[in-house]
């Protein structure tokens, strides 16, 4: 069934066309954007020329304004990027100050780490440092590809904070046995479990990932349990 915008579409496509072109010139400043934009307007010009396929060359000029338009609020976005990415390098640096003070002066007998140091905040650590570096990788990656999206700047600002308790959190499930690294007895070092909070502070999909498995540890025990001692089986 046609859609009632088709035909509008049509009568204005070569004057819509036009200034979409002229959008892509003035914004975009990289060869390969180029390209690609005028590929997709040189094929929506042909599918106009092709009986039946109007909504097609509309639906795909809708797709590329979309494009254009987050080009657009990214190349706006770019002083807020710089600020972000400003403030990730003071995370980092503030962190890395840290662990460095932690390393000259170890112990929790020192009396800034009283308390302090130990094998938890260790883990906290190397989740933020993890936080900060997805950060610094995420700016730079959206800027490049220009798609940064200035509703996620709150996401950059905490990222670090949630890679800390991310990190503290997913090292905990290990250091507690509750989920096992797969080959974790073929590994002789201390390190990896460090190595599993940065993780945990670099990817959210990761933290979910050992969060949705330790659910299933846990409610496969808890099913266990419940056949052992003959409850009724929950619905």
């Amino acid at each position: 069934m046609a859609r009632n915008n088709e035909p509008a579409f049509a009568k204005h496509a070569a004057e819509l066309l036009e200034k979409l072109e002229a959008r892509t010139k003035t914004l975009i400043d990289t060869e390969a954007a180029l390209t690609a934009f005028a590929d997709a307007i040189k094929q929506i010009r042909t599918l106009l020329a092709q009986d039946g396929k109007e909504a097609d060359a509309e639906e795909l000029y809708l797709k590329t304004r979309a494009t254009l338009d987050r080009a657009e609020i990214s190349i706006r976005s770019e002083p807020l990027v710089y600020q972000l990415f400003a403030l990730e390098l003071g995370y980092l640096a503030l962190i890395l100050l840290i662990g460095y003070l932690a390393y000259k002066w170890p112990g929790p007998s020192f009396w800034m780490w009283s308390g302090l140091v130990n094998i938890h905040s260790g883990a906290a650590w190397y989740g933020a440092v993890g936080g900060a570096t997805v950060g610094l990788y995420g700016l730079y990656t959206h800027i490049q590809a220009r798609d940064f999206d200035p509703k996620y700047r709150l996401w950059y600002i905490c990222k670090p904070v949630m890679g800390a308790i991310f990190g503290w959190f997913v090292f905990l499930i290990y250091y507690l046995g509750l989920v096992s690294a797969q080959g974790v007895d073929t590994i002789k070092t201390p390190e990896l479990p460090y190595i599993i909070a940065f993780l945990a502070g670099f990817s959210e999909r990761f933290t979910i990932k050992i969060v949705d498995k330790l659910m299933e540890t846990l409610t496969t025990w808890q099913g266990s349990d419940n056949g052992k001692s003959g409850s009724a089986p929950t619905v």
